[in-house]
């Protein structure tokens, strides 16, 4: 059978190799284009495999610079006609269109292309607001001020300083990591993994599959669901808490705030949670066994426990913290 397919392939080959040349050629292009904006002004950018970069400045200009670069080998018969890399660039009143529009090319044979370099460098004031859309590129924002919204695959998205009132992401396989933002964010991925590091948040709803959900120094109000992924919270500040997950497992780090009130609900997950020496809260936990649930405190007040159920009181009770399990295990203890 081996044998076959190696013939197979030296034949093809052979056949290709009839029907037209060995095309090698490099493409080495750059683009450039300035645009006036004002207050209230909008950038729609088109990126596909690119990597972006947005950088602040006074100006009231958004400065767009695109490099490519790439090798294309083809062998075989090119059928219609060939699309070179181009970038088209439009405005209207208020929103400033950039779209890149890669090379492709319908070939009887074998087609490759190695990209090189291909990168975004945008300068544009920090009262733009963003949308961004596109495959493989990476995307890198520092400083921002306006609302961002992102749809990307598989590429990265890191913004750092983000004080744009609302900040959305889509994504699929690619890692999001934030650090600083303010405001309203909701992120959406698949497998990728959301690193989220001293944000003040009035909202955050993140929505994951197998990815890791980690979130440090920070405080607001959490919406957290994730399949078979871990979550994972430190230092954390909050005034509303709903974690859901399916095979993954919980650890909370809770700082004394505002008064809780928190729904945590795994299937098969681990539950730990750490609170802060002065936090108020009345707890209830329920699993299969009571005696997967551990509630390493001496001062339990109202302290109840039967079958599948433990709940009770720590520092008054103000706030409010449940937790419902099926097969996990569940650890609530005092912070260190």
């Amino acid at each position: 059978m081996k044998k076959q397919l190696c013939v197979l392939t030296f034949s093809l080959l052979i056949f290709f190799a009839g029907l037209g040349t060995v095309a090698a050629e490099e493409i080495n292009k750059e683009f450039h284009q300035s645009f006036d904006v004002k207050e209230g002004d909008s950038l729609c950018l088109r990126f596909g495999d690119g990597n972006v970069q947005l950088i602040p400045w006074e100006k009231n200009i958004i400065d767009v610079k695109v490099r490519y670069r790439a090798d294309v080998y083809r062998v075989g018969i090119r059928l219609g006609r060939k699309q070179d890399f181009d970038v088209e660039f439009r405005q209207t009143a208020n929103t400033v269109y950039v779209t890149g529009k890669e090379p492709s090319s319908a070939t009887i044979g074998f087609y490759n292309e190695r990209t090189y370099e291909y990168v975004y460098e945008i300068h544009s004031p920090d009262y733009v607001a963003l949308e961004l859309d596109g495959d493989d590129g990476n995307v890198d924002i520092e400083n921002w001020a306006a609302e961002i919204e992102c749809r990307i695959d598989d590429g990265d998205v890191h913004l750092r300083n983000i004080v744009g009132g609302k900040t959305q992401i889509w994504g699929e396989d690619g890692d999001v990591e934030i650090t600083k933002l303010s405001g309203d964010l909701a992120i959406e991925v698949d497998d990728g993994d959301v690193n989220l590091t001293e944000c003040d948040m009035e909202s955050c709803r993140v929505v994951g599959e197998d990815g890791e959900i980690t979130i440090s120094q920070s405080k607001g109000s959490y919406d957290l669901i994730a399949d078979d992924g871990d979550i994972v919270m430190k230092k954390i500040e909050a005034n509303g808490l709903n974690i859901s997950t399916a095979d993954g497992d919980v650890e909370v780090d809770l700082l004394a705030g505002d008064r809780l009130d928190a729904d945590i609900k795994t299937d098969d997950g681990n539950i730990n949670i750490d609170l802060e020496k002065r936090l108020s809260v009345s707890f209830y936990v329920s699993a299969n066994e009571a005696d997967s649930i551990r509630i390493a405190f001496d001062n339990k007040e109202d302290y109840k426990k039967d079958k599948h159920i433990k709940s009770g009181s720590i520092n008054g009770g103000t706030g409010r913290l449940k937790i419902q399990t099926a097969d996990g295990d569940v650890t609530i203890k005092e912070r260190l």
